[in-house]
């Protein structure tokens, strides 16, 4: 059995849960439960790394073993989630290496603290600065589909900026979480730094509602994330919510052919469709949908469906037998051209499918399926091709697939999405700069590059006045004086009539020069002379 990772090293507790092979349905290994008294420890343990900064050679000894351990974590990964060993690789591990090491080279310039010279010119003079502070405990939930790129790249960002994490790994993908443990502990993080528990759910909302968390972030379902967005509303917590998706590629009739068909087969099928980010939705222009359909099923014909551990494997099974069932309850409307049943024997495969034509308002054509599953529908203009792409409540990402630059420009501006790729599809997940997240149904803020680490920080504003003036100008005591200077400044600096404003304002000059100062003044003077 597995233990719980507290304050820097594994304990094993009373309870546990059972973890499944997708592949054959057999028990992996039992992880334990955390209880009340394991959360309890696991929060102060991270409260006592607050504001404390992680030596930055750390993140490449961190690094340095994921890199070394790399094939070991992936084929884990394929154990337990169901993924190719190939795709673990590709999609989960190197999008992590790239990020430390972006973190590494770049991260510091997006926390340090910055001079910010005040542009009012009644405050000219004065010294202005931000400095960005954790402000609590970062909770991280993540889900079993990327069990370990997604917590990871939320886990290194809050960690590099000195917010502590709490993260409650998926109760379906346990391992992969405690092997994100195992790597922080070789590396040599803090026993502050990271707690890794295996919770109820009842137990996650209780540790979103501890005031010692100040951040949450969730990537999981529509439903789930709107609760939880609800309790971090209710008690004013920070929240960066990746939710569902349902994407469009849209394909032209320029497009290249070749190209296109592989790239839909590649980002629809790709972890057996279980992937916020998949292509669920492809629309594609009438001339060339015929051609393009021919060469998609037999390219979904010869996929290799199979375990994922073994070599040639190209998709895997479903994460659980209720996950397929559902993806099979989903396929109602439209034709099944391709695939559309289950694959017998041990393990939850399923075909990969494609359905022709469904109906628009069809739940396979609306609804988040979240399975090998890719709806077909063809359009004959930009318009219409627009129309059934946005409509829909979801917007994580999209693409564009043709080789008119113009129109590849004018589409991705259109598309409702937080993501728009051109000629590609999914892999901008890997680009560590960018930033990743949707619009619409598909949540709320961003992660990567310096949006994770905003994320998990405060922004605190400073404002320094050392001048020897005993009184400001609009301090106490008011009086007629005050409303008139007041209005006039306001006049001479953002209104009409500046120069008889500023003629106005000379009778008050003194008082100015004393309340105000001069480098006020000449700043003031400066701006309406538009310098």
């Amino acid at each position: 059995m597995k233990g719980i990772y507290l304050a820097g090293n594994f304990h094993k507790t009373e309870k546990a849960i059972k973890t499944i092979s997708p592949s054959n349905g057999e028990i992996i290994d039992e992880v334990s439960l955390a209880g009340e008294g394991e959360i309890e420890r696991a929060l102060g343990a991270a409260w006592e790394g607050i504001g404390k900064e992680i030596p930055r050679r750390l993140f490449f000894r961190l690094r340095e073993v994921l890199s070394r351990r790399a094939e070991e974590v992936a084929q884990l990964i394929a154990m337990e989630q169901g993924k190719p060993v190939t795709e673990a690789l590709a999609a989960e591990i190197y999008p992590s290496l790239s990020y430390i090491a972006f973190l590494e080279e770049k991260g510091e310039e997006f926390i340090r603290d910055k001079d910010m010279p005040p542009e009012e010119p009644m405050f000219s003079g004065r010294r202005g600065r931000l400095i960005m502070e954790p402000t609590g405990i970062t909770l991280v939930i993540s889900p079993w589909n990327y069990p370990f790129a997604i917590p990871f790249l939320d886990i290194v960002a809050s960690i590099f900026a000195s917010s502590p994490v709490l993260f409650r790994p998926s109760s379906m993908t346990p391992l992969v979480g405690l092997k994100i443990a195992e790597l922080f502990q070789e590396a040599g993080f803090p026993p502050f730094s990271l707690q890794v528990l295996i919770t109820t759910h009842g137990d996650a909302e209780r540790i979103l509602r501890e005031p010692r968390v100040s951040t949450v972030k969730f990537t999981g379902s529509f439903e789930v994330g709107r609760k939880i967005g609800a309790i971090a509303g209710e008690e004013l917590k920070k929240a960066t919510l990746e939710l569902g998706g349902k994407d469009a590629m849209v394909v032209f009739e320029d497009a290249n052919l070749e190209r296109a068909v592989n790239g839909a087969l590649w980002a629809g099928f790709m972890n057996a469709g279980q992937t916020c980010a998949s292509v669920e939705r492809l629309i594609i222009h009438h001339e060339i949908a015929s051609s393009f359909l021919e060469t998609l099923k037999e390219k979904v014909d010869k996929l290799r469906v199979g375990d994922p551990l073994e070599d040639g494997v190209d998709m895997g099974p479903m994460v659980s037998e209720n996950q397929r069932e559902k993806v099979l309850s989903m396929l109602k409307g439209g034709e099944v051209i391709a695939g559309g049943k289950p694959i017998e024997g041990k393990g939850f495969f399923m075909q990969p499918t494609l359905v022709y034509e469904p109906p628009e308002d069809s739940p396979v054509w609306q609804e988040e399926v979240f399975g090998p599953v890719i709806s077909i529908k063809t359009f004959k203009t930009e318009e219409e091709a627009l129309h059934l792409a946005n409509n829909n409540k979801y917007g994580l990402t999209a693409s564009v697939w043709t080789k008119d630059r113009e129109r590849a420009r004018r589409i991705s501006e259109k598309l409702e999405a937080g993501v728009v790729t051109v000629n590609d599809h999914l892999s901008s997940y890997a680009e560590p700069s960018a930033p990743w997240g949707g619009v619409k149904g598909s949540g709320l803020g961003r992660s990567h590059g310096s949006f994770a680490l905003q994320g998990v920080l405060q922004p605190k504003y400073i404002m320094e006045d050392f001048s020897r003036r005993k009184k400001l100008l609009w301090w106490f005591p008011y009086g007629e004086k005050n409303i008139r200077i007041m209005l006039l400044a306001s006049r001479m600096l953002y209104g009409k009539g500046k120069l008889k404003a500023l003629m106005e304002l000379f009778p008050y000059l003194g008082r100015l020069l004393k309340e105000v100062g001069l480098s006020s003044l000449v700043s003031s003077l400066g701006r309406l002379i538009g310098l």
